[in-house]
């Protein structure tokens, strides 16, 4: 019977390595998890020989480097989740499940980070640890749901706990954009259409007027006005236009910009109800997850504010932090939030934590919430589409009598 010799880590943090005999390396990791133990490596004594490694680690001290970009998605992150977690509950070691996983994303800013993070547990580091190592791919929520399974033992229900959370999570996204794409093709076609409009047909039109000495109603003139400048400076107009793009980021990047569109999107009657119940779907979520694995209230108050976007609410989740941390109740805390969170909220968590199943009643709240969102988003194309519809016939309309105008009043003078 073959001998191997394993490393691996309890509940409490403490290492132990040794050699056992088994068939298999399956064998070894389910006796080890037996015993509370996670197995880090498993490897195969050979005669006259030291302990080979299963696996070679992809040499690749690159990590740092692309971390700082932003290029994993959800959907790597929600199928890296569940892998992970079946093949630690089939007792395959952590660090030979992540060398694997690795080898199947094509993706090399999460190839990367994957590999860093399997090198750093087999040198010793605590799996939470080396996932925090990479904060642009393992964001603080995911990092403290695996803090919470590692120290509580069920690493495989949290994995598929946070594999969840992330398909909700994209999911809810992928609506709103599915609901924002027709007005935004719409605007840039309009857009195009306007500018070739201005820089092609005007012009010709303008000079017909020209050659005709036309008097010319002040309409026009401001059309024609115009299009000689769009003409004449096109560089500078499409030149600028890179410009404004980034100085619109970076006035809301600031906190007066953050305030000035997380109040935009309150107020706006089309958007105020579909923010407050993304907002509200997005925070009942993200808390009722961390809950759930096991994370204390007041981290996870402050998890779930990193989570939410709009300036008001991440307000809301630090007030309710600072109230919860002086001994009050958190439906208590969101009452005087009621402006900007629905009622059925604090009702439903005021239920949850008087019944003390508030991680099952935040689950419902996001579930009703995320099925308001999908209704709303339906609703929205429908209600833009005449909106739209209206908008360009003002401005066809406009340009119409500024053009068709002056040539009713040259044929009246015949």
């Amino acid at each position: 019977m073959p001998t191997f010799s394993y490393v691996a880590k309890n509940t409490g943090g403490e290492t132990e390595s040794g050699t056992f005999q088994a068939a298999s390396k399956i064998e070894v990791a389910r006796d080890l998890r037996s015993r509370g133990f996670v197995p880090i490596t498993i490897e195969e004594k050979k005669a006259g020989k030291a302990g080979k490694s299963d696996f070679n680690i992809l040499k690749l001290d690159i990590g740092p480097f692309f971390d700082k970009l932003r290029g994993v998605s959800l959907t790597d992150k929600i199928m890296f989740s569940r892998h992970l977690a079946v093949m630690i509950a089939a007792g395959v070691p952590i660090t030979r499940a992540l060398d694997t996983l690795s080898r199947q994303t094509k993706n090399i800013v999460f190839k990367t980070a994957i590999l860093q993070v399997e090198k750093d547990i087999r040198g010793g580091t605590r799996m939470a640890d080396a996932f925090a190592k990479h904060p642009k791919t393992f964001d603080t929520l995911y990092v403290s749901m695996i803090r919470s399974g590692d120290a509580t033992g069920n690493i495989v229900d949290v994995l598929n706990l946070l594999a969840d959370h992330l398909k909700k999570e994209h999911d809810l996204r992928s609506r709103v954009k599915g609901a924002l794409m027709y007005p935004a093709v719409i605007v840039t076609a309009m857009g195009g259409i306007g500018a070739l409009m201005m820089t092609v047909v005007v012009p010709k039109i303008a000079a017909i007027f020209k050659d005709l000495d036309a008097e010319l109603p002040f309409l026009t003139k401001i059309v024609i006005g115009i299009s000689e400048f769009i003409s004449s400076y096109w560089y500078i107009v499409f030149g600028s236009l890179p410009v404004f793009i980034f100085l619109f980021k970076r006035f809301a990047g600031t906190e007066l910009g953050k305030k000035f569109f997380s109040r935009l999107f309150l107020k706006l009657p089309l958007f105020s109800g579909l923010t407050r119940k993304i907002n509200s779907a997005r925070f009942a979520r993200t808390l009722s997850s961390l809950v759930a694995g096991a994370v204390p209230i007041l981290e996870a108050l402050s998890i779930t504010k990193d989570t939410l976007a709009n300036f008001y609410y991440r307000e809301s989740l630090s007030k309710m932090h600072e109230s919860v941390k002086g001994g009050k109740p958190l439906f208590e805390s969101i009452v005087p939030f009621e402006n900007i969170y629905p009622g059925l909220v604090v009702q439903m968590v005021r239920v949850g934590e008087e019944t003390g199943a508030l991680g099952d009643v935040l689950k419902r709240i996001a579930e009703f919430y995320e099925e308001e969102v999908d209704n709303a988003t339906k609703n929205l194309s429908s209600i833009i589409e005449p909106i739209l519809m209206l908008i360009i016939g003002a401005v066809v309309g406009v340009f119409a009598v500024s053009m068709i105008q002056p040539m009713y009043s040259m044929m009246g003078n015949l």
